[in-house]
């Protein structure tokens, strides 16, 4: 026996009861309905906003890549090498050699990079989509937190947040 507690309809987008669901919606959504990126990325923005400690700064950093045929591609670096390989820190666990990782001060500036990013996502006809991504991207997000000591001038940087998000 099957059973579900709710159905999407996304066959006819002019149905009044078609909903447009799936992982990029999820992940995405929408400008008037913001899925987990966007949201993640205002609260993240809003909270270090929200700093008033002098001795506190941050940092957020992205990254973007796709898994395509066994092979990892920068997608914020689409000139550059196909074929990045995949490592493993003792410490840190696994990790992506060469990877791009840019500074970001908002979630525009994370919507511009993700936009230009899905421009190299490998596309191939399906039955249902003509231009459905035939790929796999993890899309990261690196918040530092950097607390300084004013008056010795000593720093120490802790890693706050690291999430791979899937697209």
């Amino acid at each position: 026996t099957f059973a579900f507690d709710h159905c999407f309809w996304s066959m006819e987008d002019n149905n009044p009861k078609f909903a447009s669901s799936g992982k990029s919606y999820t992940m995405m959504g929408t400008v008037e309905n913001k899925g987990i990126i966007p949201r993640l990325c205002d609260t993240l923005f809003e909270r270090i906003a929200s700093n008033d400690d002098d001795q506190v700064c941050h940092k957020v950093e992205v990254s973007y890549m796709e898994i395509y045929n066994e092979k990892v591609r920068d997608l914020l670096d689409p000139k550059g090498k196909h074929n990045l390989r995949v490592r493993e820190h003792n410490i840190l666990g696994p990790y992506v050699d060469d990877l791009s990782t840019l500074a970001v001060s908002s979630f525009e500036d994370i919507d511009n990079l993700m936009s230009e990013g899905n421009k190299s996502r490998t596309v191939a006809a399906t039955n249902m989509n003509s231009e459905s991504s035939r790929s796999h991207a993890v899309f990261n997000v690196i918040l530092t937190q950097t607390l300084t000591d004013l008056q010795s001038g000593v720093s120490f940087h802790t890693y706050i947040l690291h999430t791979a998000l899937s697209l």
